[in-house]
């Protein structure tokens, strides 16, 4: 469930797959630019600022609380460190 903020106080509500966030945010919420660009995080008021590279991501650690778990048992709040973690890592608790 998308908990940007919107027009007159209320939040979008649109309910989509974590792994289409980014793509919401380009068209519902017209985040676009360079990866550089800066953009401010505007999740349940949020207001942080971030390169719109960064803000994906910090929507799916901070505000969505998504966790990325392996075999053994260690869990992760990014999905590059959960795959940094399991090339060493035999998946066994």
């Amino acid at each position: 469930m998308c908990w940007w903020d919107g027009e007159y106080g209320l939040y979008c509500d649109v309910l989509f797959v974590g792994s289409k966030l980014s793509a919401h945010l380009r068209e519902a919420h017209g985040i676009h630019g360079s990866d550089k660009s800066l953009v401010c995080c505007r999740w349940r008021s949020c207001n942080r600022q971030f390169n719109k590279e960064s803000l994906a991501r910090h929507v799916e650690e901070v505000h969505m609380e998504i966790v990325y778990k392996c075999g053994c048992g260690s869990a992760y709040s990014r999905k590059d460190t959960l795959n940094r973690h399991q090339k060493n890592c035999s998946g066994q608790r």
